[in-house]
C-alpha cells in the first residue's frame, strides 16, 4: 500500500447513508477508515458509482464537467492528501497503485482511455494539466482521451529546455515512423538498382524507353529522399535509421552481385567504426576537460584573493592550451585517417567498372554504398556535448554564499569631490538574522545593496559575506547568490516560463503556492498560452503593481542564504503584506528587509536605521 506524506491533517467523517456534497478537485483522496462508494457526476448528473479501491487511495482531477462524491457504507474517515501537480514526483510503486483507481473512475463516466499509457502520463510533469483539459475535452466532444495535450499550469513544471509547443511523440508512433523510414530507403535502393540495370541493357542505346525508365526512377529516388528529409525534421533518429537501412540493402545486393565487392565495402565500414571507437570513444573522453583548469582558477581566485592572479591565471591557460590542443590534434587525426580510408575505398568502384558481366551495376551499387558510408561518418558525433555538466557551475544557478555580514568602515561618494554618502559606515549582522532597514528617501539604501553584490566599490572600508571580502567574488556570482525581485537575467527571459523559473532550483509547488497568497496567479492562468505566453503580454495583463507581486512571489521561491527586498509593498493589500512577512519569518539565512512603514518592528531580530550625515 502506498504511504504519501500528507499536506493537510484534517479528517472529514461521515456516517452510515451519508454523503458528501462534492470533494474538492486538483486532489489525491484517501479513505482511512470504513467502505464506501465514489459517486461521478457529469454536468451535476449521476454518471454511475465504484467502490472505494482496497488501497483508499483516489483522483478527483481538475475538471468543468466532472464532479466527485463520496458515499458512506459503513462509517468513514479520509482526507485529502496531495495536489496532482505532486504526483509526478511519487515513486514508480506508488503512481502504478492510482493507474487501477484512474481507469475505474473513467470506465464510469464513460471515458474512453485506451490511447492513454498510463505510466507513462503520471511520471510526466504535466499530469494535471493535462489529466483536466483532457478529460474535459473527452466528455464535451465525447471522444477518446487524446495523449497529445499539453497545456501547462503554473503549479505543473518548470519549463523545458526543449521549446514548449513540442508535444511528447507516443513510441508506437516514432516505431511507426522509423518502420516508414527503412521502407522508403528500401524502396529508394531497389529503384537504384533498378536505374542501373536499365543503364546496363543492351537496349538502353536502341529504345528511347529505357532512358525514360531511368530518369523515372531517379524522379523517384529524389521525391523518396524529399520524405526523408523532411521526416528527419520532426522525428530524432531518422536519417540514421535510413542510411543504414540503405546500406544493409546495398551488402545485401552486392552480394547476390559479387560477394567480393560487397566484402570489400564491409570491411571499410568496419575499419571506419574501429577507428571511430578508438579515437573518439576510447582515447578522447580520457583527456581532460577544457574548463578543469579555469574552475580551479576561480576557485582559487574566490577562496584566497586577488593578488598573485596574474602567474595563476598564466599557469592555468598554459595547462588549458595544452588540453585544448591534445583534444584537436586528435580529433583531427581521426578525421584524417577516416578522410584516408575513404579515398582510398574509392578503388572499389573504379576496380568494379573492368568487371566483365555487370560492370556498371557493381560500380553503381559499390559507390552508394560507400556514399552512405561516408554521410554516417559525417554524422558520428566528436564534440563533448555529452560530457556531464557540474551542477554548481551550471548557467543561472547561483553560489551558495551565506553567512554574517559586515560593513565595515564604508567611506563611499558619490562622486569625487562630494561630502561622503557613507563616512565610516558599520554594521554587522549574524546569519539567520531578519534585518529591518529605515532610512528617509535618498539616505543611500541603494547604495548599501550595490555595495553587497559590488556593483560599486567603496573608497574605503570593506563589506564581507561569512568572513570572505566580496572584492574576491565576481559580481555576477553575487547578484545571482543574492535574493533580490529583479534578476540579473530578466532580460533573457522570453517567456513567462522562461521568467518565473528563471533558476533551476525553483519548485513549482512552492512557486505556486506564493503566486496563490500573493493573489497573482489569475493573471499566469488568463494568458492564451500559459507559460508559453511572451513576457510583454504578461507585463500587459498584470500592470506594475502586478509584476511586482509576481516578483516577490518568485523571489521568495527562490533558494538562498541572502535575500534583500526594497519596494516590496508595491500593491501589496493586507493579507499579501502578511504573507510576505510571514514567509520572511519562516525563511532561513539573512534577510535585510527596508521598512519605512514599520510593519517589521517588534518581529525583526535586528533594526538598522541609516542616517542621511
Amino acid at each position: 500500500m502506498m504511504s504519501f506524506p500528507s499536506t493537510e491533517n484534517r479528517v472529514f467523517h461521515l456516517n452510515v447513508g451519508q454523503a458528501s456534497i462534492n470533494l474538492a478537485r486538483d486532489r489525491l483522496w484517501q479513505v482511512k477508515r470504513g467502505k464506501g462508494l465514489i459517486r461521478i457526476l457529469i454536468d451535476g448528473v449521476v454518471q454511475g458509482e465504484m467502490p472505494v479501491p482496497e488501497n483508499g487511495w483516489f483522483v478527483v482531477p481538475e475538471s468543468k464537467h466532472l464532479t466527485v462524491q463520496l458515499a458512506a457504507i459503513t462509517k468513514l474517515a479520509f482526507e485529502s492528501r496531495l495536489p496532482l501537480a505532486l504526483v509526478p514526483r511519487l515513486g514508480d510503486l506508488g503512481r502504478q497503485e492510482l493507474i487501477k483507481p484512474i481507469r475505474q473512475l473513467l470506465k464510469v463516466s464513460e471515458v474512453n482511455d485506451d490511447l492513454i499509457d498510463w505510466a507513462v502520463k503520471l511520471a510526466q510533469p504535466t499530469f494535471k494539466a493535462w489529466f483536466g483539459e483532457s478529460l474535459d475535452r473527452a466528455i464535451s466532444a465525447r471522444q477518446p482521451m487524446s495523449p497529445d495535450i499539453a497545456t501547462p499550469l503554473i503549479v505543473d513544471q518548470t519549463p523545458r529546455t526543449i521549446s514548449e509547443h513540442e508535444t511528447i511523440v507516443p513510441k508506437e508512433r516514432v516505431l511507426a515512423v522509423l518502420l516508414m523510414v527503412g521502407l522508403l530507403s528500401i524502396a529508394g535502393v531497389m529503384s537504384w538498382f533498378g536505374a542501373l540495370v536499365a543503364l546496363e541493357s543492351e537496349a538502353f542505346l536502341l529504345s528511347l524507353e529505357y532512358p525514360f525508365v531511368v530518369g523515372g526512377f531517379l524522379l523517384w529516388i529524389a521525391l523518396l529522399l524529399g520524405c526523408i528529409q523532411r521526416l528527419s525534421s520532426h522525428f530524432k533518429n531518422v536519417l540514421p535509421v535510413g542510411l543504414g537501412v540503405g546500406f544493409l540493402t546495398l551488402i545485401l545486393l552486392l552480394m547476390i552481385q559479387s560477394w567480393i565487392h560487397a566484402l570489400s565495402v564491409i570491411m571499410i565500414f568496419l575499419l571506419i567504426s574501429v577507428t571511430y571507437w578508438i579515437y573518439i570513444y576510447r582515447l578522447l573522453p580520457d583527456l581532460p576537460s577544457i574548463d578543469e583548469p579555469m574552475r580551479w582558477l576561480k576557485m582559487r581566485i574566490n577562496r584566497d584573493g586577488v593578488p598573485s592572479v596574474r602567474e595563476r591565471t598564466l599557469n592555468a591557460w598554459r595547462e588549458a592550451t595544452h588540453w585544448v590542443i591534445a583534444q584537436i590534434e586528435l580529433v583531427a587525426e581521426y578525421s584524417r585517417f577516416s578522410r584516408a580510408i575513404m579515398a582510398g575505398s574509392l578503388v572499389i568502384p573504379a576496380e568494379a567498372i573492368t568487371h566483365l558481366e555487370r560492370p556498371i551495376v557493381l560500380s553503381g551499387l559499390s559507390l552508394a554504398a560507400l556514399i552512405l558510408i561516408e554521410r554516417l561518418r559525417v554524422m558520428m558525433p566528436v564534440g563533448f556535448d555529452d560530457r556531464p555538466i557540474i551542477p554548481a557551475l551550471k548557467q543561472g544557478q547561483p553560489l551558495r554564499v551565506g553567512g554574517s555580514v559586515q560593513y565595515e568602515q564604508i567611506v563611499y561618494r558619490r562622486h569625487a569631490g562630494d561630502k561622503p554618502l557613507f563616512n565610516q559606515l558599520s554594521f554587522h549582522c549574524s546569519d539567520d538574522s531578519l534585518v529591518r532597514i529605515s532610512a528617509a528617501e535618498g539616505a543611500g539604501l541603494s547604495t548599501l545593496k550595490y555595495l553587497l553584490i559590488r556593483q560599486i566599490s567603496p573608497e574605503r572600508g570593506m563589506v564581507s559575506i561569512g568572513g570572505m571580502d566580496v572584492a574576491r567574488l565576481d559580481p555576477g556570482i553575487l547578484a545571482l547568490s543574492i535574493i533580490m525581485l529583479d534578476h540579473p537575467a530578466d532580460g533573457s527571459a522570453m517567456t513567462v516560463g522562461d521568467w518565473l523559473f528563471i533558476e533551476p532550483e525553483i519548485q513549482a509547488s512552492t512557486l505556486d503556492r506564493h503566486l496563490r497568497a500573493l493573489s497573482c496567479h489569475h493573471w499566469i492562468e488568463g494568458l492564451n498560452n500559459r507559460l508559453n505566453s511572451p513576457m510583454g503580454a504578461l507585463q500587459m495583463l498584470a500592470g506594475p503593481h502586478g509584476m511586482n507581486r509576481l516578483k516577490l512571489a518568485r523571489a521568495l521561491s527562490r533558494q538562498g542564504r541572502i535575500l534583500w527586498l526594497d519596494h516590496w509593498l508595491l500593491g501589496l493589500d493586507i493579507s499579501c503584506r502578511e504573507h510576505v512577512i510571514n514567509s520572511l519569518l519562516a525563511r532561513s539565512g539573512i534577510r535585510f528587509v527596508v521598512d519605512r512603514d514599520s510593519f517589521l518592528k517588534g518581529r525583526a531580530s535586528v533594526h538598522w536605521e541609516i542616517s542621511h550625515d
